[in-house]
């Protein structure tokens, strides 16, 4: 950990960003306790000139004086620490009360030495605790602020005749004081100092292990989701199997109905008046017959879609162009909702950009997972602009389905991806559905009109299948967009894309 390492003597970070940092939180965490030392300094330094009236009353005045010029200076000082660049400028700052203390002391010691008073090295040290512990000074200014104040007060008093005994009194117990507090004052710095760089660290830590987590929370749900989806296939596989033997009978079983009620009609025909009798019933068994197909188709669908769910009819991969599937795919389904809605002409987009690369998939999956997204976000548009039509937009509404391909360069933490994006300003999806949209069988499309497994298998087919991301933002009443994401993997040189047209 070179950036924490520490210089023995100055205790400044070997990095100047971390040192830098430290200064900054240092300031902003230290700012209340210097401000109320300098208050506790400037009050004590007023009270103790009481003393001075029963020490030195024939000195009194002068160095009334001086305690006053030297408590209005004091006072800017701290009027200073509320100014906005203080936090900024705090260490020049705070070195001002400690300065102007320990220099009034020395004056006021030059006015008692004239009456014999050789006792205001008291007030030197009481100013050496202030500028080692309680002004949060670093230890190099606290270190050349404390030396200097001695050294000024010991030449001034040496100068004055003090006797020899004083003066080496008064020195031992300065200088004591000012080694103690040097000592004080380096064991706080270094101990902030490491408790800022182990603070940081546990920040960047819990950082790092907020990120782990979240990474096995994803993967977890990615578990819990692919465990379902496994057991479904499982389950689906077996039921389809069994459904697939008697659905097969009910549709041939509806084909010769359908052949035997033609040839009751002929016979019929040709009998005379008891023909115009059955019509009506060979009708009605028309009707079931078609009914009965209807439903076995529609069973039918059910039984394949079970199946690609679990699996059984995964096709070969090869080199895809994308935007050529997407774009021919997207089409087909605009023109299967048209001519399922003839009378309604919903806004219909397709862009690409002019370079967007191949990929490895199966286009038939893929092909049907951009023809579930369109289909759904055309029936989205559909249903607002029926709402509209009761009285809900009215005719500011212009129904609009949006398809846009691009490709997403690699970024750090991210390989590259071609994007597709299937957006629409229909009736949006509601949040007690979000939930759901995925879920195999769910859909809140009207019984008959939808098996609730497109959008569901295209999960499967974009994310299980080839390592994609199938997403969607929506806003109730307003719209949705439905975002698929194919990593665009290495693709032979020699494979060339498979033609859409060829899967379509």
């Amino acid at each position: 950990m070179a950036e924490a390492t520490l210089h023995p003597l100055t205790l400044r970070f070997a990095s100047p960003f971390m040192e830098a940092m430290f200064r900054a939180d240092h300031a902003r965490r230290s700012v209340r306790l210097a401000r109320g030392a300098v208050v506790l300094g400037l009050v004590q330094f007023l009270v103790f000139g009481l003393l001075d009236k029963v020490m030195i009353p024939e000195a009194y005045r002068e160095i009334q004086l001086i305690r006053a010029g030297a408590a209005a200076l004091i006072l800017g000082c701290l009027v200073m620490t509320f100014a906005p660049w203080f936090e900024r400028r705090m260490q020049w700052v705070l070195v001002g009360p400690p300065l102007i203390a320990g220099l009034a002391v020395t004056m006021m010691a030059v006015v008692g030495q004239a009456s014999q008073y050789y006792h205001y090295y008291v007030g030197l040290i009481l100013v050496l605790m202030y500028v080692h512990v309680l002004l949060r000074l670093s230890f190099v200014v606290a270190t050349t602020v404390g030396n200097f104040l001695i050294a000024v007060f010991l030449a001034v008093i040496a100068t004055l005749g003090t006797p020899v005994a004083a003066l080496w009194n008064t020195a031992f117990f300065v200088l004591s004081a000012n080694a103690t507090g040097m000592i004080a004052s380096y064991a706080l710095e270094r101990y902030a100092r490491q408790a800022f760089y182990q603070s940081r660290r546990q920040q960047r830590t819990n950082t790092e292990l907020a990120a782990v987590v979240e990474g096995l929370r994803t993967a977890q749900s990615r578990l819990i989701q692919q465990e379902k989806m496994a057991s479904l296939g499982r389950l689906t596989a077996g039921v389809a199997h069994e459904i697939k033997n008697p659905l097969n009978f009910v549709n041939n079983f509806a084909d010769l109905s359908a052949e035997l009620a033609n040839e009751i009609a002929e016979t019929l025909r040709s009998s005379g008046d008891t023909a115009s009798q059955a019509q009506p019933l060979l009708a009605d068994l028309r009707d079931n017959v078609a009914r009965i197909r209807e439903h076995g188709e529609r069973a039918d669908r059910i039984v394949r879609g079970m199946l690609e769910h679990a699996g059984a009819t995964r096709g070969p991969r090869g080199a895809v162009d994308v935007s050529r599937l997407v774009e021919d795919h997207a089409n087909m389904a605009m023109d299967s909702f048209r001519r399922r809605h003839p009378t309604f002409a919903p806004l219909f987009t397709v862009t690409t950009e002019a370079t967007v690369p191949a990929v490895e998939a199966v286009p038939s999956e893929i092909g049907r997972a951009v023809a579930a997204m369109v289909d759904n976000a055309l029936n989205a548009v559909l249903d607002r602009a029926h709402a509209a039509g009761a009285g809900g937009d009215g005719a500011a509404y212009v129904p609009e389905v949006r398809v846009a391909i691009c490709h997403v360069p690699a970024s750090p933490g991210s390989e590259a991806a071609v994007r597709v994006e299937v957006a629409d300003n229909g009736v949006g999806i509601p949040d007690s559905h979000r939930e759901h949209v995925f879920e195999p069988f769910y859909t809140t499309r009207p019984a008959g009109s939808g098996t609730g497994l497109n959008l569901s298998l295209s999960y499967e087919f974009v994310v299980h299948g080839h390592g994609g991301t199938l997403t969607f933002e929506t806003l109730p009443g307003e719209g949705s967009t439905f975002v698929m994401s194919l990593p665009v993997q290495s693709v032979s040189a020699e494979l060339a894309p498979t033609s859409a047209d060829e899967e379509a």
